[in-house]
């Protein structure tokens, strides 16, 4: 039996461990990608990752990458180009791969304009590769966002309903609410979902907030499954807020004090001016009452001695005239003419005479009206031609003339001085009563012209005497 050398064998088994070690460097060479799924936004651009490891040359093999349920390729690389001849429609236009980087083991996807149909299983298969892992899978997620909108709906109780809205997801997300302090305020029910024609979400929810500190609110929509999120704050002004029950109780406390100051002020303006008034009538009828003394007072001094020696109800007007404590000494005179000398004394040395006057002249009104009105005609009819050259106001006159119905003309403001005069001159002597009218006007003199009376009473005075009347 023939024999093989030692060394021989020991060759021979050298040989055949490096040819195995050689074969099983070979079959290390596998195709690899991400474990968590690549994550878009619809609209962007985004990388398949997918490499050879060790990093060896691709450029010499076959890239197909597919998906699953596609009969068509969503990009093929053969014979060192790309081959895109049978390319899925939809991909069309939208993918590469990185040429440059092949020799390095890079055969990565770029996909742009990432479409949320696009999402899904993509498969990089290496069919020319000697390896048993030619292949593996990558799962893209596709995701659609969009900024919450906040408004203000209104309030409730003491709150501010806020809404939130937000629409374009994809998957379907989360929403909530937090104030200032990171808490979330209690919402009016859960988020409103919906989804349209096109697969995305609309998400809506409401809130009522109570004031706060800063009156800060937060609406955050997110979604986990592609980690995305979205918030938008907003600041709701005091003013916005209905007023508590504290305020509103203040506020009708503070109106309720207003309004008591209010009617107080316009209470006691009113008694005020009641007050005010009340005494400017006080003072209008104490200066016409001093206006009447003066008047009766002045009759009384301009008839003295003709009313001393007519009068024929004495006794009566001693009577009337009691205050003046001479009513006792006037009756126990025996004789009239004592008794009228009383009475002239009592009017001359009271020590009120302006007053005594007055109420002797005010007696005379009732007990002797008759004697009174013929002193006024006589001492008009006496004067008429001096009273009528010497009054400086006419027109006054003839005015009040006019509103006793005594004289009848509107033209009295149009008329000349001059015929002024002669009106009030014609009025005296052509009037139905002249009698009357001499009365009246010998009354307004007392009023216009007190001292031009008195001035032609002297004169009367001697008249009367001369005459004996």
């Amino acid at each position: 039996m023939k024999t093989f050398p030692t060394s021989a064998v020991w060759c021979f088994g050298i040989l055949f461990i490096s040819v195995s070690l050689i074969t099983t460097g070979s079959s290390e060479v596998q195709v690899v990608g991400p474990a968590d799924p690549v994550v878009a936004l619809a609209g962007d651009d985004i990388i398949l990752p997918c490499s050879l490891e060790p990093n060896v040359s691709a450029e010499d093999m076959t890239v197909e990458w597919t998906r699953l349920y596609l009969k068509t390729n969503v990009h093929l690389y053969l014979d060192g180009r790309d081959s895109n001849d049978e390319q899925h429609p939809s991909y069309r236009g939208r993918t590469s791969m990185f040429h440059e980087e092949l020799k390095k083991g890079n055969v990565s996807l770029k996909l742009t304009r990432v479409t949320l149909s696009d999402a899904g299983s993509y498969r990089c298969f290496l069919p020319t590769l000697t390896s048993q892992v030619k292949e593996t899978t990558i799962q893209l997620l596709v995701g659609a966002v969009s900024q919450p909108v906040i408004s203000i709906d209104g309030t409730k109780d003491w709150g501010v309903v806020l809404k939130c809205e937000s629409g374009g997801w994809f998957p379907e997300p989360d929403m909530e609410w937090l104030d200032s302090s990171g808490t979330n305020p209690p919402a009016d029910g859960p988020p409103e979902k919906h989804r349209d024609s096109e697969g995305l979400y609309t998400v809506r929810q409401h809130v009522t907030v109570d004031k706060t500190d800063t009156n800060m609110f937060t609406c955050r929509v997110h979604q986990t499954e592609i980690n995305h999120l979205k918030e938008t704050e907003i600041h709701v002004p005091d003013d916005v807020f209905p007023k508590s029950q504290v305020e509103l109780i203040i506020g009708l406390i503070a109106a309720a004090v207003v309004v008591l100051a209010a009617s107080a002020g316009v209470y006691m303006w009113r008694k005020y001016t009641e007050e005010k008034r009340e005494l400017l009538e006080q003072q209008v009828k104490n200066l016409k009452l001093i206006r009447e003394v003066k008047r009766d007072a002045l009759v009384v001094d301009i008839h003295r001695v003709h009313l001393s020696q007519n009068v024929t109800l004495v006794i009566p007007i001693a009577f009337f005239l009691i205050r003046s404590e001479r009513y006792y000494e006037i009756h126990a005179a025996r004789t009239r003419q004592d008794q009228m000398k009383l009475l002239y004394q009592a009017l001359e040395e009271a020590e009120d005479t302006r007053r005594m006057k007055s109420d002797f002249y005010r007696i005379l009104l009732d007990l002797e009206p008759d004697l009174l009105i013929d002193l006024g005609a006589t001492f008009v009819d006496v004067n008429k031609d001096q009273l009528i050259q010497k009054v400086t106001k006419v027109k006054p006159i003839l005015l009040e003339l006019f509103y006793e119905k005594l004289y009848c003309n509107t033209r009295i403001h149009q008329m000349t001085s001059q015929d002024q005069m002669r009106q009030l001159y014609q009025a005296l002597e052509e009037a139905d009563d002249p009698r009357r009218v001499k009365l009246d006007f010998y009354r307004i003199l007392l009023d216009l012209e007190p001292d031009l009376l008195i001035d032609l009473g002297k004169n009367l005075f001697l008249w009367l005497h001369i005459t004996g009347i």
